[in-house]
Order: C-alpha cells, then sequence, then structure tokens
C-alpha cells in the first residue's frame, strides 16, 4: 500500500510578534472560519516560504509580516491528493446534502472571488469537512459503545486519541493566471495543510536568511 508523506515541512504566515511568542513555547490557535476550505485548523503551506510570506504580507492585520516554520508529522491524513480520500469527501457532501434537505435547510456556497473562477469563500466545503469530523465522531462513539466516557471533556478525549480521528488534511489549491495562453498550469498553484491534532508539530524553527553569495538550494 503507498502513503502521503509522512513528515513534510510548513511554513505559516503571520506578525513577526506570533513567531517570537510561538519560539518561546506558546501555541498557534486554530482558524475556525466558516469560509475555511479544509475545516477548523491550524493552517501551513507545505514546502513553500515564499507563499506564506506573500500571504502575511498581503493580511492587513498583520503588522510585522514573519514566517514561521514548523516541521509536521501528518499522521492519520487526509489526503485530498488521494483519489481514496477524495472519494469519502464526496460521499460526506451527498450525506449533509440529505440531511439538510430533510430538515428544508440550503447548502451553503463556495463563492466565486477570481476572475479565473476560483473561490477563496469555500463555507460549502468547510461543512463537508466539519461533517465528516462529526461522522467519525460520531462512529468512534458507536465502536466505543458501553465504554463510551460520561463526561464531555473524557469524551473529547476519547475522539482524539482515536486512530481514526483525522490529525491532519493536505489538500491542492489551484490559484493564479495560467503560466501562458492555454497552459494548464498556474502560477500560485500550492499545497495546504490544515493541522487538527497539534502533537503532528513536532518542532517550530525561524527560517535562516539565504546568503546571497552563494546558490540557493531548493
Amino acid at each position: 500500500m503507498y502513503h502521503s508523506p509522512t513528515i513534510v515541512i510548513g511554513f505559516h504566515g503571520c506578525d513577526a510578534s506570533i513567531v517570537e511568542r510561538v519560539l518561546l513555547g506558546d501555541q498557534l490557535l486554530p482558524s475556525k472560519n466558516v469560509y475555511d476550505w479544509l475545516g477548523h485548523g491550524i493552517y501551513f503551506w507545505e514546502g513553500s516560504y515564499d507563499r506564506a510570506l506573500r500571504w502575511a504580507n498581503k493580511n492587513p492585520d498583520v503588522k510585522n509580516p514573519a514566517v514561521l516554520g514548523a516541521i509536521l508529522r501528518l499522521g492519520n491524513c487526509l489526503d485530498l491528493l488521494d483519489t481514496e480520500h477524495t472519494q469519502t469527501v464526496r460521499e460526506t457532501y451527498e450525506l449533509l446534502k440529505k440531511e439538510l434537505s430533510a430538515l428544508g435547510m440550503p447548502l451553503p456556497s463556495n463563492t466565486i472571488t477570481d476572475k479565473n473562477g476560483i473561490s477563496f469563500n469555500r463555507e460549502l466545503d468547510c461543512m463537508v469537512i466539519l461533517r465528516l469530523h462529526k461522522f467519525i465522531s460520531d462512529s468512534i462513539r458507536d465502536e466505543l459503545g458501553d465504554n463510551w466516557p460520561r463526561s464531555s471533556r473524557a469524551q473529547k478525549r476519547a475522539i482524539q486519541n482515536h486512530p481514526t480521528f483525522i490529525d491532519s488534511i493536505r489538500g491542492m489549491f489551484p490559484e493564479g493566471d495560467a503560466l501562458y495562453p492555454e497552459a494548464g498550469f498556474r502560477e500560485k498553484n500550492h499545497i495546504q495543510l490544515c493541522i487538527t491534532n497539534p502533537n503532528c508539530v513536532i518542532g517550530y524553527f525561524m527560517p535562516s536568511q539565504q546568503d546571497t553569495m552563494y546558490k540557493q538550494l531548493a
């Protein structure tokens, strides 16, 4: 059986003050926006310092743009570059669609916000991923049966310690203009990671500055 990468380097664009605090022992807080395309969690750009820095530079809430590096163990990863996992997400969408229809509620939409038809407001995708998390949580509860804990804290711990709990999500995001007329490549394609299990983070680091006297190593 083939597997997704187990250990990767991720970069998180943020304010320099956050980088300093995390390197001193604080933790990054998960993003919980309704439009987060990979659901709720801590987001990283896989292997792309440049994209993380560009994001920080464009964010109006960031006063002093900086990049925090992280060594990440993906654990039980929902890898959306793997067709087995994309099929799971499709099935989750169908389940969510039926549930909302039965309640007389509409599905949220992914809003087109780019001239190339790319959505950066992914409320539908976020809800689908969150529904998948709930499906797994319910399955764990059914599996434990009589051993299901009584307190909410113990229940949360039982879910988050279970082998089927999704530790991370990995997805490719197409973005930007075509590299040339009729090209199938876009100038800003990237892979993003959403970390739901903080233990995926082996450690954080401050990316070193390149010495311009030498060639840069990719």
